[in-house]
């Protein structure tokens, strides 16, 4: 058999099944509804699930929902409005308690901790209860789970403990090492002695994972080099691989991937360098929002 002949047979061979498709409506409509089936499936246990069955919303109603159900149908408008102003004014603050309470705990650690009042739009390094450096946060986002959890009369509970660190991805390294050749002697090293060193200009993102399912992403005001665009691409590659990996972990061990809560904050280059540099492994986090 020639070469020509042999790729004319494989084409037929292979272009069988679309034959027969063509020709059998029934199968062309089995074809089409598995295709829609597996994303749809795919979709229902990797992302309707988690959220649906999360583990840190409350099984029953908050108990400014149940204060306002227990009400008679006859009470007047103006007391519904001020019973729900109170119950929003309660829930802020107990946000506000569990959040002190988070900073007071951390306050007890020697090590460096972060601090993130999106209230405030601040994001602090803190060492015993002292500011080392505050950092304005120029804009943020967060997921709708918070505000699922806000309405439920849980957010603070979720709030009321420090998060700790369990992993971390960046674009930048975590030590940056600077070669610098020492000098040959007395003179050669007085001379060089003003001399300071150049200032990394080194674009930075990172993304930390704490516990209780909260994850907390970093951006930098400034655009990124054209460099920095390829590290950007790698670490945004590197990132939604270990989501699916986690999630096709959990499937492989029957169980429903985590649905995680996530807050995006921008800052300044300076500041989003300075901050994961600063903080050490398992680090606290103590968060308001």
């Amino acid at each position: 058999m020639t070469r020509q002949n042999f790729g004319v047979a494989l084409l037929n061979w292979l272009s069988k099944p679309f034959r027969y498709l063509r020709q059998n409506r029934k199968a062309q409509f089995v074809f089409f509804l598995s295709l829609i089936f597996f994303p749809l499936f795919i979709f229902v246990i990797a992302v309707v699930l988690p959220v649906a069955r999360n583990p840190f919303e409350a099984s029953v109603e908050s108990e400014a929902l149940e204060t306002s159900e227990a009400l008679p149908d006859s009470t007047p408008a103006e007391i519904v409005t001020g019973r729900r102003e109170l119950a929003q004014k309660m829930a802020a603050l107990e946000i506000n308690q569990a959040f002190l309470q988070t900073r007071l705990e951390l306050s007890r650690q020697d090590s460096i901790c972060l601090i993130v009042d999106l209230l405030d739009s601040t994001a602090s390094l803190e060492v015993r209860g002292v500011p080392m450096r505050r950092c304005k946060i120029l804009r943020s986002r967060s997921s709708g789970l918070a505000r699922r959890l806000r309405n439920q009369g849980r957010l603070h509970q979720w709030l009321a403990a420090p998060f700790i660190l369990q992993e971390q991805l960046a674009t930048l390294p975590k030590a940056p090492i600077r070669i610098k050749e020492a000098p040959k002697d007395t003179i050669e090293a007085s001379e060089s002695k003003g001399e300071d060193l150049p200032i990394e200009q080194r674009d930075a993102e990172f993304t930390l994972h704490f516990d209780r399912n909260l994850t907390l992403s970093v951006e930098q005001a400034q655009p990124p080099s054209f460099s920095g665009r390829l590290r950007e691409l790698w670490y945004d590659l590197r990132r939604n691989f270990n989501e699916a990996r986690d999630a096709v972990t959990a499937l492989m061990h029957l169980q429903l991937p985590q649905h995680r809560l996530w807050i995006e904050i921008e800052l300044s280059r300076e500041d989003a360098k300075a901050i994961y540099r600063a903080l050490p492994t398992q680090a606290g986090l103590a968060l308001r929002l």
